[in-house]
């Protein structure tokens, strides 16, 4: 099956494929969708429709960002719930039987058979779509980034999160440490840094595509209660349209930190 059949049977989206941008971005949980023979999972659409299901406002500002700047993206088009592409295929939050105290009752008692037809049918297609993406952003431009796109909810469960926006990286922070900066001309935002998650803790899709390719990458995550209405989403849209235009005029020098960091790491060779 070629990625554009995968397309067709709606695994994911890819936006400005031949985009001029030397950067991808990247999102795991931008719609809230499932396949029809699968019901809903036994779920409302309002339940869907929330940080549950999924990056609530997330595409609509990828979109603006993508128009803006001339940057490609590849958006899942699948419900976190129904599967989710950013946790490895042995991790027991796959697919969740609850979420944030919600009961998801279509992942109740999983077969087998039923998880990998998942994986084989959703994850994977979608997994083959960003690789493709990546080799061909490094194709076509020096020094290029990957961003990795998500919004979360101020409050999950007792933890209360501050952070209007943060950054998640894992083998560097040269990408991240350069995004924070360039937020943090606007003023009037509480940034955090691996923060409201760890990338240290694992950050699945960012590790799986970049992690030893020599690509600085980074995740995004915007606090959702600023992207519920259309201001919202324009406004993050603006503000990430500029903070990311500013990564690729700087990104030569963030490709050198970059390396200064990984190379620490890296074993000597035996003379």
């Amino acid at each position: 099956m070629t990625d554009k059949d995968d397309a067709l049977n709606g695994n994911f989206e890819i936006i400005n494929a031949d985009g001029k941008f030397p950067g991808l971005m990247v999102c795991d949980h931008a719609a809230s969708a499932v396949p029809e023979a699968f019901g809903n999972l036994g779920l409302s659409m309002e339940d869907l429709n929330e940080h549950i299901g999924v990056d609530v406002g997330i595409a609509e500002v990828v979109r603006i960002i993508s128009r803006k700047l001339d940057m490609p993206a590849v958006l899942a088009r699948y419900s976190r719930l129904f599967i989710d592409c950013n946790r490895w295929i042995r991790d027991p939050r796959l697919i969740l039987a609850e979420s944030d105290g919600v009961v998801v009752p279509g992942n109740i008692d999983l077969q087998q058979h039923d998880l990998e037809r998942r994986i084989d049918t959703c994850f994977w297609p979608y997994h083959r779509a960003v690789d493709n993406a990546v080799r061909a952003l490094v194709d076509r431009h020096n020094h290029p980034f990957v961003i990795f796109m998500h919004s979360c909810t101020r409050q999950l469960g007792a933890e209360y999160r501050p952070w209007d926006v943060g950054t998640i990286w894992n083998e560097s922070d040269a990408l991240s440490s350069a995004m924070i900066q360039n937020l943090k001309r606007f003023g009037d935002l509480t940034i955090g840094d691996n923060q409201p998650y760890s990338g240290r803790e694992g950050a699945f899709t960012l590790d799986f595509h970049t992690w030893g390719t020599g690509i600085p990458a980074c995740g995004i995550e915007i606090t959702n209660d600023a992207l519920r209405s259309s201001d919202g989403i324009a406004r993050w849209g603006e503000r990430m349209t500029d903070a990311i235009d500013e990564l690729g005029k700087t990104r030569d020098r963030i490709w050198h930190r970059h390396d200064e960091l990984t190379s620490v790491r890296r074993p000597a060779l035996a003379s």
